[in-house]
């Protein structure tokens, strides 16, 4: 996660609001959905992303995503 927010200047409660807990977003990228995210099942567990597909999503979902 802090990769992610360094890559993208956002905090962690910002991404997981914004994009990883939306259920549009959530849906491409669940690993149980077939996607390059997992999602911790309980407290403590760490988040884990393959980098290069999450640069690739937030490119084509740039717009979508940080429009306000």
């Amino acid at each position: 996660m802090k990769d992610l927010e360094a890559a993208t200047g956002y905090s962690d409660d910002w991404l997981k609001d914004n994009i990883l807990l939306r259920p549009a977003y959530k849906k491409i990228l669940d690993l149980e959905n077939g996607g390059f995210v997992y999602y911790p099942e309980r407290r403590g567990e760490k988040w884990m992303f393959v980098a290069s597909r999450m640069e690739e999503f937030l490119e084509r979902y740039f717009k979508q995503i940080f429009r306000r």
